[in-house]
């Protein structure tokens, strides 16, 4: 342990001279995201894939097996920040897909930005920009490290996932309206769509996948991991009986708004992304000199299809089968357009997933189901029985209390004890694993495995005054479909691999944090670290010495 200390130390001291030594700084940075790939899912379908995709990766490249999520809620937007600026909500301020505004005394979105519009639709109105991350990403930091020179560019099916990933000084961030079928952007990055883009969309690619049938890629052997195909754990698309193949879009769609979700909650959605990744590439100077570039890739229909079917089904199964043919054709286009040994990539997920509720109790596991209204409810009438009248809590969300502060203030209370009260409440609920005060997250040092993952998601002026945390597998209904958002394993252990330009092939079970990403990144192409990383150089990666062969 103290080697890799001093060595993490070595690193961030003079990483360029290292670096200049033995390795090759690729010009292209390519950072993967899936989202809602556990960590198990890739050796759980390894055997069917075929030669080019995944398995080239695990091939040529370096597997850390032991990566998790080091903080507390495990979601999309979350997970894409702290993968880009190497730090935790607790410095980069994106504490949830949402969160609750005490000044505005509403809800906002991640990405909500009052302060621009949209580009190539009129469908939202407000605008979408990073402008809540309160830290620098990687890319950013290339942009600053180069004088503008290096190119940024993110792509995705969801805004978060696009415009997260980019950052404040990006050249495109790029997302799929799910309403018109078309990619958009935003006046934070550029007042009208680049020619390549509207070129694309031009070419009405998603209305040709929303016309495609869905059928299992592979014969049964390929689907021994997984459940019978008709099954009680699996949400039913809307004109259809069972959630059974065949799927013929063509006339789900119609049914199943919006108008192009069909094509989010299937493979299809995977091919639009990959579609759009390769026009970018051929259509900009992405690694194409000495200065690297940065290209963020987030494909999201895995999390689409695993909130619907879940991880154990059969499409489940079959999208990931079909997602390494899309891993196989960019980096087949990698190779054609930056060329091999140019470029390097990184590829992980943003959270994991729960096995379906549903399932769970049928099969004897612990698991359990609360509810938001009856919680919501019981705390409040409590704190009544408590106070007296009054309505003592502004809003719950991301699993947090926030309490009405003004109101607690012209009662002359004091703020901790009414925290206190409503924490020894939750306490004694079934299924509450873990209770804390945002006064206690503060101010603990015990380094508790729930507590510590709370501590590092806690961004002040975003959190509320009471945050608690379920038992393991227990949900908010006892439903079917995946969910995440946890600190438990199932949602936090993430697969990492990196391939190319100055990786050696290898492997390492030693636990690394997924904030460790964007330093290592940032050694890899001699930048500045984001301004709020708090993640290590992954030593295993940049240092061929201590790599073992995979097998």
């Amino acid at each position: 342990m103290l080697r890799k200390l001093v060595l993490s130390a070595l690193l961030l001291g003079s990483a360029p001279a290292l670096l200049a030594q033995g390795t090759k700084k690729p010009k292209l940075m390519v950072g993967i995201m899936v989202d809602q790939m556990r960590a198990d899912y890739l050796p759980r379908y390894l055997d069917q894939m075929g030669n080019d995709g995944f398995k080239r990766l695990l091939r040529e490249g370096f597997q850390c097996r032991n990566t998790h999520y080091n903080y507390i809620p495990t979601v999309t937007g979350p997970g894409h920040s702290s993968v880009y600026t190497g730090t935790t909500p607790r410095y980069h301020g994106i504490v949830g897909n949402s969160w609750y505004d005490r000044r505005l005394r509403r809800d906002i979105y991640c990405t909500d930005d009052t302060t621009v519009q949209l580009v190539g639709t009129t469908t939202r109105s407000m605008g979408v920009s990073a402008r809540n991350q309160v830290s620098t990403t990687l890319g950013d930091e290339m942009k600053m490290v180069s004088n503008g020179r290096s190119k940024v560019i993110a792509l995705s099916l969801k805004d978060r996932a696009s415009a997260l990933p980019a950052g404040h000084m990006a050249d495109g961030a790029f997302w799929f309206d799910i309403n018109t079928g078309d990619f958009v952007s935003s006046t934070y990055y550029m007042p009208t769509l680049p020619k390549w883009v509207a070129d694309f969309n031009a070419q009405k690619k998603a209305d040709y996948y929303r016309q495609q049938t869905w059928t299992p890629l592979r014969g049964p052997e390929a689907y021994l991991n997984s459940v019978a195909d008709s099954n009680a754990y699996e949400k039913i698309f809307k004109g259809k009986t069972a959630a059974t193949f065949p799927y013929e879009l063509g006339k789900l769609a119609p049914q199943n708004p919006p108008a192009y979700e069909a094509v989010n909650v299937s493979p299809f959605g995977d091919n639009l992304l990959t579609d759009l990744a390769l026009a970018a590439l051929a259509n900009t100077d992405l690694g194409r000199d000495d200065v690297p570039d940065l290209l963020a890739i987030s494909y999201s229909s895995p999390d689409a299809v695993g909130h619907t079917f879940g991880p154990l089904s059969k499409e489940e199964n079959d999208l990931y089968l079909r997602l390494d043919l899309e891993i196989a054709r960019l980096l087949q286009a990698l190779d054609k357009t930056v060329g091999k040994g140019n470029y390097t990539i990184f590829l992980t997920a943003d959270h994991g997933a729960s096995e379906v509720p549903k399932y769970l109790a049928q099969h004897h596991a612990p698991s359990g189901a609360q509810h938001h209204a009856t919680l919501n409810q019981g705390a409040a009438a409590y704190l009544t029985q408590q106070l007296g009248p009054g309505q003592w809590i502004e809003a719950e969300r991301n699993n947090m209390y926030y309490l009405n502060r003004p109101l607690i203030a012209s009662r002359k209370l004091e703020l901790a004890r009414v925290q206190d009260l409503l924490a020894d409440y939750l306490r004694d609920q079934d299924g509450i694993a873990q209770v804390n005060t945002t006064a206690q997250l503060l101010t603990s040092s015990t380094g508790a495995f729930l507590e510590k993952k709370l501590q590092n998601g806690l961004y002040y002026k975003r959190f509320g005054d009471v945050r608690f945390e379920l038992e393991p597998g227990w949900t908010w209904e006892l439903g079917v479909g995946a969910t995440h958002g946890s600190g438990y394993l199932y949602d936090s252990h993430v697969p990492l691999l990196w391939f190319g330009a100055g990786i050696a092939p290898g492997i390492s079970y030693e636990p690394h944090s997924i904030t460790d990403i964007a330093p290592t990144a940032a050694m890899l192409v001699e930048s500045k670290l984001p301004s709020a990383c708090t993640g290590q150089p992954i030593v295993e990666v940049l240092s061929s010495k201590s790599n073992k062969k995979y097998r």
